[in-house]
């Protein structure tokens, strides 16, 4: 479902992304954890577009996009375009239309990038606010909701697209420890589902829960890969296992 080879990213002199390499079978649920700074989520970025890659590829699907700059042609336009409705992302913040509904937002990109009627955007967006516990809340504004519910119409949201990828961002770093469990609760089910999913956190024991897969980051690129319990009870390289004893104290 996802190859990513030699990926390359520098903001001016700064190196980010040191050639990474990443391969992801469909309905896998991949984890990365790492210190601050170390890679994570321009990785991410660059996996659905919001930032391009120096060099390297992404392939999403069907759909591969090089790195080398921003797209000069139409037919490269159009492959990041096709990637970036493959894959669909939720952030640390919640990025919700605070002037419309809770519905409005979630029907909102089906209608105007997909061009589906509103009725069939609505009803598919009542449908995946019962998914994520929300339904009674499809009239209610932003600024009506806790944080912990905003980041699950941001979830909706992204579902709504239908993309083949899921990328989660820090989902809960915004969020108290009870307004957190909700919104794991709605990825924990994504991934019972069999959702692909790329997961950003520094939740240890979601890591551990939910993952098929850790990749652990460090100075832009991946240091150690594993399933949850090698990279936990038995991780090759000081540098993870000083990582981990310093998040188990947190």
């Amino acid at each position: 479902m996802i190859v990513v080879e030699n990926l390359v990213k520098s903001y001016n002199a700064t190196r980010v992304l040191h050639g990474v390499d990443h391969c992801q079978q469909r309905g896998e649920a991949v984890v990365l954890i790492g210190p601050s700074g170390c890679g994570k989520s321009t990785f991410l970025r660059c996996l659905n577009q919001l930032e391009v890659a120096d060099a390297g590829s992404i392939t999403i699907g069907d759909v591969t996009v090089t790195g080398g700059g921003p797209p000069r042609n139409a037919e490269e336009r159009e492959r990041q375009r096709r990637l970036r409705l493959r894959a669909g992302m939720v952030f640390q913040s919640f990025n919700l239309f605070p002037h419309l509904t809770v519905l409005q937002n979630v029907a909102e990109a089906p209608r105007f990038v997909k061009r589906m009627p509103r009725s069939q955007a609505e009803a598919a967006a009542s449908a995946l606010l019962a998914k994520v516990g929300l339904e009674e809340k499809a009239g209610a504004y932003p600024a009506q909701l806790s944080g912990g519910q905003q980041q699950r119409v941001a979830i909706a949201r992204a579902l709504a697209m239908e993309p083949e990828v899921m990328l989660f961002d820090e989902p809960t770093s915004a969020l108290d420890p009870e307004l957190r469990d909700e919104v794991l609760r709605v990825m924990r089910q994504l991934a019972e589902e069999g959702m692909t999913m790329i997961v950003v956190t520094h939740e240890m024991q979601f890591a551990r829960d939910m993952a098929d897969t850790i990749l652990f980051f460090e100075g832009g690129r991946v240091l150690e890969a594993g399933s949850p319990e090698q990279i936990f009870t038995a991780p090759v390289h000081e540098r993870t296992r000083e990582f981990l004893r310093r998040a188990s104290t947190r």
